[in-house]
């Protein structure tokens, strides 16, 4: 592995040759170069599962929709169109809506224009092929193939993203986000463990992709070790965050506009399911109030999210909240429903300290975003977390998901003023080598890999 700007780049060697790939003439099957002469000029992004315009924090939308919209929008600014193919699910929006100059949202109709549980999305997916070939036929014009590269992001996309290579003659490169194999190596107890359907498929997308795109090389090594990916063809890129909108506001002035004044906020953002802890986070501060009283005796949880789609059929906030108040903490925790992303920033602004005890991350925005904000993290040791988070200068990193350990740190941080200032500015300081320009300068680096053409 090499460093990237300061930031981990690539795994394995590059491809030696085209031919020895059976890539050969991908290069000349698009329309040819970008503005700058050897880039993409159009790129197919494929988010069937998800819109980039869902909210994070509901149903099964998150980190991914923020990874996909930010990295078009940055990518258009560098001249290369993007198209960004979802399945529509009843938001009544245009077939075509252009999100900014050179950047689209293609709505493919697959199935109801409703939301359709996931676990039954493998069945239209041939509809959701059959869409967005036509949408990209009717817009094609004079050219040979509609788009240079196509770039599918979840396993669900990456079959319509492998089928999409080999009828327009591209390269594809697929991004995960989540790996199956991994989540039900982490599953917390009672969670239903990830189909063998999707398990298979994706050990399909990454043995025909181009290049697979993983967020740190944590996830590099368990493609590799769990699905037998080729490293040579595994290229590292981590996520960003937007420090025009994640940026420190005056505490006291953020906790007001919350309506926690006078009190001490502790943090929990994501989709409520198990497997985020939740439940851990909850745990671990009623454990800290009953250790040190005097240290909590101020201080407050906030829990920020919904539940995901395989959640619907029950409460999982009345959960939440039952478990709360057996613990004697109802008046110490206060649920706030999913929040517009750019708002989050008042939220990790006014914490003290944000919890994310994950049973695994492929990356972590939340733990990034927070600490932009200048908010210490305190997470598990799991996944990309290890990488986002560095434990004792921007916060702590946690071995499994125990409550007590939590607990441990979450004291040691509010007892310790000067110990919380330090973590504060070690936060903002890691968050500041991450950025989503550097992610698609990376990105575009990948698309001129795989069509074999140089760095201007």
């Amino acid at each position: 592995m090499t460093e990237h700007n300061g930031r981990p780049w690539a795994v394995g060697e590059p491809d030696p040759a085209p031919e020895e790939k059976g890539s050969a003439g991908r290069a000349e099957a698009g329309s040819g170069d970008g503005p700058d002469g050897v880039g993409p000029a159009r790129v197919a992004v494929i988010s069937l599962h998800t819109s980039p315009l869902d909210q994070p924090g509901i149903g099964d939308s998150g980190g991914m929709n923020v990874y996909v919209l930010s990295v078009a929008e940055r990518l258009a600014k560098q001249g290369i169109a993007v198209d960004i193919y979802t399945r529509c699910h009843g938001e009544n929006a245009p077939q075509v809506e252009q999100l900014g100059t050179g950047t689209r949202l293609m709505h493919v109709q697959a199935g109801p224009c409703a939301p359709v549980p996931k676990e039954r999305l493998p069945g239209i997916l041939p509809r959701f092929l059959d869409g967005v070939l036509e949408l990209a036929t009717a817009d094609e014009g004079h050219r040979h193939s509609p788009y240079d590269v196509v770039h599918s992001h979840y396993w669900l996309s990456g079959w319509v993203g492998a089928r999409a290579k080999e009828i327009w003659g591209v390269p594809h490169v697929a991004s995960f986000h989540t790996l199956g194999k991994v989540k039900n190596s982490a599953l917390p107890e009672g969670d239903d463990p990830e189909p063998p359907e999707r398990l298979a498929g994706e050990r399909r997308v990454i043995v025909g992709a181009d290049r697979i795109l993983a967020p740190t090389p944590s996830e590099a090594s368990l493609l590799i070790d769990l699905y037998g990916a080729d490293p040579g063809r595994i290229r590292i890129v981590p996520p960003g965050v937007d420090r025009s909108v994640f940026h420190p506001r005056r505490k006291e002035e953020a906790k007001a506009r919350l309506h926690t004044a006078n009190t001490r906020l502790l943090l929990f953002v994501g989709r409520l399911q198990p497997f985020k802890g939740p439940d851990v986070a909850i745990r671990a501060v009623a454990e800290a109030a009953a250790r040190a009283p005097d240290v909590m005796r101020d201080v407050v949880l906030a829990v920020v999210g919904g539940s995901t789609g395989r959640d619907a059929d029950h409460d999982e906030v009345t959960r939440l909240m039952e478990l709360a108040s057996a613990l004697g903490m109802a008046d110490r925790v206060v649920f706030y429903p999913p929040q517009p992303h750019g708002r989050l920033a008042e939220f990790y602004s006014a914490a003290d300290a944000v919890l994310v005890p994950s049973r695994s991350e492929s990356f972590g925005l939340v733990a990034l975003e927070a600490q932009s904000c200048g908010a210490p993290v305190i997470g598990a040791a799991a996944g990309g977390l290890r990488y986002v988070i560095r434990d004792g200068e921007s916060g702590f990193l946690v071995d499994g998901h125990d409550p007590a350990q939590y607990s441990d740190r979450i004291i040691r941080l509010l007892s310790d003023p000067d110990l919380a200032a330090r973590l504060s500015a070690g936060a903002i300081r890691h968050a500041a080598i991450f950025s989503w320009d550097a992610t698609a300068a990376d990105i575009r680096s990948v698309y001129r890999e795989v069509l074999h053409r140089p760095e201007p």
